[in-house]
């Protein structure tokens, strides 16, 4: 799907004419600014009312800008400049008519950032899909936030940190849906496709971003929305080897369900099963049953596996930085490096990367077994490199049980590819690379991730605070947490795939 012809040819030289349309376009993006800073200082509006105009403002300007230029150049210098502009904007407290002051926000530059992905992804290939994209940005996105801040007492959750409410979202839902309309209608793909079709492919590109702009927080929505359409626009326009679209929505249905049964049993927070029913329409969407089994096989043994033994875990509760029903951020930490490759996938169908994505899961999978057991059995716990005793339940420990169980962990997820993969070698190395992949995240846990001691009780604790106390650090490199490490368990699981399979 992604030409490396394409790539190269992202870097071409500008025709003459075309620096008229860099300068109209950078002209009508800096007048939208500064009519928001003038609206605010002469009108009194609010901030985050001009924001809204400019938001809605130059996601219009975006969507005619594949007319303006044939290289994708400009296009790209324009992106890159705003990303710095806007960047130290943020910082420096500046423009605020552009990206609004009742909460720390880097929407405006993450705007501009998923502009330039879009611009590498689609110009030379598929640029209307760059279009009708930032089109659903501009509209979707705004509508919700007006709505959303406008009622007095509308219907509010949080899945992250930002507030939103069910009205914003519904707002976000339909206005996109009608965006997406329009910019599919403009460039006449309903007439290659068919009107049903096209209608499809804008309620599921709907759906999708608003489950994104609901769980993204501080902005981040500029970035996951315009690139989660995309996404959908190109799976159902651009036809591949992995386009099933029947399949893709079994899958939304699947993950509706996976999600809604896992929020239920007390498996996942709100947030964590907005992110499984993101992951799991991904993963079956692209790939079915070959890709989705191991993934659903983690999921369901390892959430089971955390039930059983609760009482003998208990101790853990003050010690672990999360306990409990997993989050949107655990959610990441051991499903989307999977998730990444998937989408690698699609966009380098020549390369067979199925052992990689495996390997991940049977990486966190072993970590999570050997955790979860080795804490149930508390036998002799050792770390690595340094072998020292530690108490069960410490970052990087290791014990004979976890060890053990870690192994059969990675070997069920490895199992699970048989029927697609039958040869025994590769089986084995993803085992392997499993094990690889649990075991740095021991090292890891041991050394670099962060570790706090109570000042009170004198237990050393993954908590900023305990006993009702500020805990004070004393290990490893502060923003390493267990997320992070885990995070690297999938990474190094499906590195060592990718270098022996």
């Amino acid at each position: 799907m992604l030409n490396p012809a394409d790539l190269l040819r992202l870097f071409e030289l500008p025709a003459a004419w075309e620096w008229r349309g860099f300068g109209l376009l950078l002209l009508g993006l800096v007048t939208v600014i500064g009519i928001s800073e003038l609206i605010r200082h002469k009108a009194g509006w609010s901030p985050e009312v001009t924001r809204k105009f400019v938001h809605i403002s130059v996601g219009v300007l975006v969507f005619f800008s594949p007319a303006l230029f044939d290289k994708a150049m400009l296009p790209m210098l324009l992106a890159l400049l705003f990303v710095a502009v806007d960047g130290i904007a943020v910082r420096a407290g500046l423009l605020v008519g552009m990206h609004g002051t009742t909460r720390t926000s880097y929407g405006t530059v993450y705007y501009p950032l998923a502009f330039l992905v879009l611009i590498i992804l689609f110009w030379y290939r598929y640029p209307p899909l760059l279009s009708i994209s930032m089109l659903g940005l501009a509209f979707g996105d705004a509508a919700a936030a007006i709505v959303g801040e406008s009622l007095r007492a509308p219907h509010e959750y949080r899945l992250t940190s930002d507030k939103k409410s069910i009205e914003g979202s519904v707002t976000m839902l339909v206005v996109t849906f009608g965006s997406l309309v329009v910019g599919i209608w403009y460039f006449d793909l309903h007439l290659l496709y068919g009107v049903r079709f096209a209608l499809l492919a804008a309620a599921v590109g709907a759906l999708i971003a608003t489950a994104w702009e609901a769980l993204s927080s501080k902005g981040f929505d500029n970035f996951t929305i315009p690139l989660s359409i995309a996404f959908v626009m190109a799976y159902f326009f651009v036809p591949t080897e992995m386009q099933d679209i029947e399949r893709f929505l079994v899958g939304i249905v699947l993950g509706s369900i996976i999600a809604y049964a896992s929020l239920r049993f007390g498996f996942l927070t709100p947030s964590g099963s907005v992110s499984t029913f993101l992951l799991a329409v991904l993963v079956y969407g692209l790939g079915g049953w070959k890709w989705t089994l191991p993934l659903l096989t983690f999921f369901v043994l390892s959430s089971i596996l955390s039930k059983l033994g609760k009482a003998k875990k208990d101790f853990l509760e003050g010690i672990l930085q999360k306990s409990g029903a997993r989050d949107e951020a655990q959610v990441a930490a051991n499903g989307a490096v999977a998730g990444a490759i998937i989408l690698a996938q699609l966009l380098f169908q020549e390369v067979d990367l199925y052992p990689a994505f495996v390997a991940s899961v049977a990486a966190v999978t072993a970590d999570t077994w050997g955790t979860e057991i080795g804490v149930w059995v508390r036998g002799r716990t050792m770390t690595l490199p340094f072998f020292r005793r530690v108490e069960p339940g410490a970052n990087g420990g290791i014990s004979l049980a976890g060890f053990l169980a870690g192994i059969a962990g990675s070997t069920v997820i490895a199992l699970t590819t048989y029927l697609w993969m039958s040869d025994l070698r590769l089986v084995w190395m993803i085992v392997i690379a499993g094990v690889v992949g649990a075991l740095i995240d021991s090292i890891a846990g041991a050394t670099v991730q962060a570790g706090q001691r109570c000042a009170v009780c004198g237990k050393l604790t993954e908590r900023r605070e305990h006993c009702g106390s500020q805990t004070d650090f004393v290990k490893g490199i502060r923003w390493i947490d267990n997320d992070v490490v885990n995070w690297t368990c999938a990474a190094t699981g499906a590195l060592v795939a990718l270098l022996v399979v």
